[in-house]
């Protein structure tokens, strides 16, 4: 397909068909016959490959089937002011966040013009792309969300661009692709009376994302940690986003504050979300906000509150530190409402396939989804009073068949999260393992993470634009450039 491609027609009908598909129920249900799973957890080893002024590169290894050697994934940190981040971030993964993001484009404009669409774009998007091209259509989200984005989002996507050497406008246009796309994903929040009393958690969290498998993101996982800034020159909190190499969006993640987000986009919502809009934060900005700058829960139900919300959403927001029964909250979000959900005033409510649960709040991959929503009331029925993060991974996930990209469980209580991404596309450990769900998860202990000792100062910097020089530790190459992730 020729580059900038107008597109017009084929845009409308699949709009035409997104409207009528709004009005109904999402039609998926998981396999009955999805198997456990019963791939090992193991603990994160994070191997140092190098380090420049203001940040540090580590690969993490997730355990293959059977618990042989598999597949790796970065864990980058960052610290200084947002342009310093970003710009330590682009040194460090320079020729993967190139390659990310062109083939994160050429992908889109593949997608955008087949008849059988990967990614699923809403109505409102396809008609906007009609007699448009592609990087038209996205500017335009773009300068829609702007002024409701805080400047240092984007200092820091200069900063990225800058270091990376990947077109800045290439950037805004793909950091633009969450408020334009759909994805199905699902979340719990589970405390007290729900959870195993001997293994001493208090609140255990579900964020699994269910979204494209075909195209480059599987190839390019990651979790970048951010750390607080000392002197007000950056974001109070330290704070991990679990995603890909160089986005700067928050779709999924935790705090230091033992805080953590889950986000489900609602395809098939009810009257009660009334309308939506594109002129407010974008919802990967909202969470990433909740991340980097909120020291509660009550602080991001506010912000929540607060927002110029866009699309139709559910959120997820769980506290560590709070109470049980007031340390998780899902919202049903839009534009139009922001409204609070816990175990006592459960939404939707249908007790065939979305009854509640005692100190439980849970959501499986949209807003009116028996199919899905149905087995994951069942798992979490089954395993109520006796849940753990290693049960909840091998019999609730891994049966409700969700999170085909990524995973994270996070225990909030002991400060761990768990993490398992989808088989890149070099892996050859086969079907039965292609999902996040069906593979091995890696735990964190997120309070090394956030304790990492920030690099050591290079002579001659200032501000993290001048010449870099690696650093090169453990036997790591300063030299090497890619990675074999």
């Amino acid at each position: 397909m020729r580059s900038g491609q107008v597109f017009t027609s084929l845009a409308l009908v699949w709009a035409g068909s997104v409207r009528h598909a709004q009005c109904a129920y999402c039609s998926g249900t998981p396999d009955p016959n999805a198997p456990r799973n019963a791939n090992p957890i193991t603990d994160a080893v994070p191997a140092f490959i190098r380090e420049v002024t203001n940040g540090k590169l580590y690969s993490v290894t997730q355990t293959g089937p059977n618990g042989n050697p598999g597949q790796t994934f970065a864990v980058t940190h960052v610290w200084g002011t947002p342009y310093e981040k970003g710009f330590a971030q682009g040194q460090l993964l320079q020729s993967e966040i190139q390659a990310f993001y062109n083939q994160t484009w050429a992908y889109l404009e593949e997608e955008i013009s087949s008849s059988l669409p990967g990614l699923f774009f809403p109505d409102w998007f396809l008609e906007q792309l009609a007699g448009k091209t592609m990087a038209e259509a996205l500017d335009w989200t773009a300068q829609a969300t702007m002024p409701f984005t805080d400047s240092n989002y984007y200092d820091e996507m200069r900063g990225l661009s800058d270091g990376s050497g990947t077109s800045y406008d290439l950037l805004v246009r793909v950091h633009a692709l969450p408020e334009a796309t759909k994805g199905h994903c699902s979340m719990f929040g589970a405390w007290d009376d729900a959870l195993d009393p001997s293994s001493k958690t208090e609140l255990l969290q579900l964020r699994a994302l269910d979204w494209d498998v075909d195209g480059p993101f599987k190839d390019y996982s990651a979790i970048t940690v951010s750390h607080a800034s000392k002197d007000g020159s950056g974001d109070p909190n330290s704070w991990a986003n679990v995603g890909f190499m160089g986005f700067l969006g928050t779709i999924t993640g935790v705090s230091d504050k033992q805080m953590a987000i889950s986000e489900i986009g609602v395809t098939f919502p009810d009257d009660t979300f009334g309308k939506e809009s594109r002129h407010g934060v974008p919802f990967s900005v909202l969470l990433r906000d909740i991340l980097s700058q909120d020291p509660t829960i009550d602080a991001a139900l506010q912000r929540i509150t607060d927002a110029n919300r866009t699309c139709d959403l559910i959120l997820g927001v769980g506290d560590g530190k709070a109470v049980g029964g007031s340390n998780f909250r899902s919202i049903q979000y839009s534009a139009s409402v922001a409204n609070f959900i816990t175990d006592t005033n459960l939404q939707p409510v249908n007790d065939t396939w979305h009854a509640p649960i005692g100190d439980v709040v849970y959501h499986g991959m949209d807003w009116l989804c028996p199919g899905y929503s149905e087995v994951l009331m069942a798992q979490l029925q089954k395993f109520h009073g006796t849940l753990t993060a290693a049960n909840a991974i091998s019999d609730v996930i891994a049966i409700t068949s969700t999170g085909n990209l990524h995973i994270a469980v996070s225990d909030l209580t002991a400060n761990e999260m768990y993490v398992s991404f989808a088989a890149n596309s070099t892996n050859t450990d086969g079907d039965d393992f292609r999902y996040a769900y069906q593979r091995s998860f890696t735990k964190f202990d997120m309070g090394a993470l956030f304790d990492e000792a920030a690099p050591v100062a290079t002579a001659g910097l200032s501000g993290g634009r001048g010449g870099v020089k690696e650093v090169a530790r453990t036997g790591a190459s300063s030299k090497k450039r890619a990675i074999a992730w």
